[in-house]
């Protein structure tokens, strides 16, 4: 018998991403497999995303476009496309940066050689608005490291470098409306039922310019504050779903 080839599902969501999701859809594509699916979910663009990506889905048939007309932003939308995914081993992608050419190699073999691993956050160097590298990586960036404690008073999960089991999505959605951002949210969580793990390989290029929707700066503490207050009454809400989760697996 053949070994069974298991299917990797890529979400990427996308709002007004021109012109930089050309280049991040092409790197993501080149290494995809025949059975991989590459959901797309856009949220409204009006500068030639919709049509541009709408073009790619109708030429390459890994690719799957839905549209989520919601004004409630970026969680929302991935939790609408992750409730559609079917692969066993899930990646984040943002529209604006640039895959290199071993990150789903790179990351499937993790998860075929560690059985117990849920979830993996790989490295990026960052690059500016030209694709020039900075000189600087986000794990170095971010101090970056694991701990339920750790990430929960200063978050270094990072949604775009996330690659996960699809196991854990019965447990992480629906994503609350009360958590801050999407990564840190599924990161704590799977680091509450089991193995989660930093990777300081370089997989990406992690692309910061002015329109970013995930700012690199610290915000006001107040602000941090509220997040963390909202956080914490989202995962005291969970805690009954997360010890069923350990003790079914």
């Amino acid at each position: 018998m053949g070994m069974e080839v298991q299917m990797n599902s890529i979400v990427m969501t996308t709002y007004n991403g021109m012109p930089f999701v050309k280049e991040q859809v092409d790197s993501i594509r080149r290494q995809l497999l025949p059975d991989d699916e590459f959901i797309i979910s856009d949220n409204g663009s009006t500068d030639g995303t919709a049509e541009y990506i709408n073009a790619v889905a109708e030429e390459d048939r890994r690719v799957r476009v839905i549209f989520y007309n919601d004004d409630r932003g970026v969680i929302q939308n991935i939790s609408q496309a992750l409730n559609q995914v079917q692969g066993e081993i899930i990646f984040l992608a943002d529209q604006d940066d640039v895959w290199l050419s071993n990150k789903i190699e790179h990351c499937v073999a993790r998860f075929s050689n560690d059985p117990t691993l849920l979830l993996l956050q790989t490295n990026a160097s960052i690059i500016d608005s030209e694709g020039h590298v900075t000189g600087q990586d986000f794990f170095e960036f971010r101090d970056c490291r694991p701990g339920v404690l750790r990430n929960y008073i200063r978050n270094s999960w990072q949604g775009c470098n996330m690659v996960f089991r699809n196991k854990i999505l019965s447990l992480v959605l629906p994503i609350p409306n009360r958590a801050p951002m999407h990564d840190v949210w599924i990161g704590i969580i799977t680091e509450m039922v089991g193995k989660a793990d930093f990777d300081s390989t370089i997989l990406a290029h992690y692309r910061r310019h002015e329109n970013n929707q995930s700012p690199m700066r610290r915000a006001p503490l107040l602000q941090v504050l509220r997040w963390r207050f909202r956080l914490a009454v989202a995962l005291f809400n969970k805690r009954k779903d997360v010890r069923r989760f350990r003790r079914e697996r």
